[in-house]
């Protein structure tokens, strides 16, 4: 049972996890591919969820404070291969005796070894397949992940506790990088099966020649928080849309790209008079995003006076319906036509300035 709680507590804690990482992962491979690649995400969630799994699995249950034996010396076992000695003393195993084959199984003595060397099985089937190691690497790194482990176990989960909780054992590191090794092995059959890791580029960088619709609003909500930040902290009284004005308006003025552009890599380009309809497309943009919906807000407040409960709150609900379906329009249009309304207008589309190595 203590197993399956691990693997439930994993299951619960990766959406945050996942939420967190998703930004600055998004940024990484738009810089360094210009898209992003569906398997290449399914493969990296996947293995973020599986370190996530296997750590849970080595720290929980978390036991009493009170419960803990404060004697290194106790919880600590530096002699190798102790565990194929207990094997031997204390399992039921009678090869001549069909009837003790299952207890053998189900004896402590083989299936805590197995798991252990089971758990790392796919960190080797990772490290090999999409993260190219070699199989020396794979045995190193394979065991320097559980050594962390044993001295997680060790610290008392880094001294939170007031000792070692769960014995450190060298015959845990022996079983676990015997796992990543087989899982070196099998990692041929993963590469038999999935794209190349050199396919997976391949293909982001030939799609991050195009400009996707998320890039731009990625870009966009970069850009928002850069120019927001200042603005809070100058504490001024000027209303936040000159701001935008300001930003969209100039800064690409300088080499076709904002701040937020240029680190997801793409720029603005123009037929004609770039500078006249860059600065068009910066006071369009403003208007899109800030008068518009304000001024919505305002004709609500204005048509509100002097107005019913009633009416209010179904000019209330009028209103809310009319910011949804423009945001909606908003999102459908840039991820459909790969431009912001505004850009259409002012003439302005977008190109990837992302190498091909």
């Amino acid at each position: 049972m203590g197993y399956i709680n691990s693997i439930k507590a994993a299951m619960l804690f990766f959406p945050v996890l996942a939420l967190l990482i998703t930004l600055p992962y998004m940024i990484i491979n738009y810089r360094k591919y210009g898209s992003v690649n569906k398997l290449r995400t399914l493969i990296l969630y996947s293995f973020i969820l599986y370190l996530l799994t296997i750590y849970l699995l080595v720290i929980l249950p978390l036991p009493d404070a009170d419960s803990i034996h404060c004697d290194y010396e106790e919880m600590l076992n530096l002699v190798p291969f102790s565990f194929v000695m207990d094997f031997i003393k204390e399992n039921p195993l009678n090869i001549s005796t069909p009837a003790t084959w299952l207890m053998a199984l189900k004896h402590p003595t083989f299936y805590v070894p197995a798991f252990n060397v089971l758990m790392l099985i796919p960190f080797g089937m990772y490290l090999r397949y999409y993260f190219k190691c070699s199989f020396k690497k794979t045995m190193l790194l394979t065991a320097l992940l559980s050594l962390f482990f044993e001295l997680t176990q060790l610290s008392g989960l880094y001294f939170i506790y007031p000792g070692p909780y769960r014995l450190c054992d060298i015959d845990d590191i022996i079983q676990n990088t015997t796992g990543g090794c087989v899982g070196y092995a099998l990692g041929r059959i993963v590469m038999w099966l999935l794209p190349s890791r050199e396919e997976i580029d391949e293909k982001s960088l030939e799609a991050g020649t195009r400009v996707s619709g998320i890039r731009i609003c990625l870009s966009l909500i970069i850009d928002t928080v850069i120019v927001y930040i200042p603005y809070i902290i100058s504490r001024t009284s000027l209303p936040f849309s000159l701001f935008l004005a300001i930003y969209f308006s100039l800064i690409p003025l300088l080499n076709g790209k904002t701040l937020g552009s240029a680190l997801l890599k793409f720029g603005l380009v123009f037929e004609n008079a770039r500078w006249i309809r860059t600065i068009l497309r910066g006071l369009l943009l403003t208007e899109y995003f800030c008068l518009l919906p304000l001024g919505l807000l305002y004709l609500m407040n204005e048509l509100n006076k002097g107005a019913d409960s009633l009416f209010f709150l179904c000019l209330l609900a009028v209103t809310f319906f009319a910011l949804i379906l423009f945001a909606i329009f908003t999102i459908a249009s840039v991820l459909l036509s790969k431009r912001f309304l505004f850009d259409r207008l002012s003439g302005a589309g977008y190109i990837s300035t992302v190498q091909d190595k």
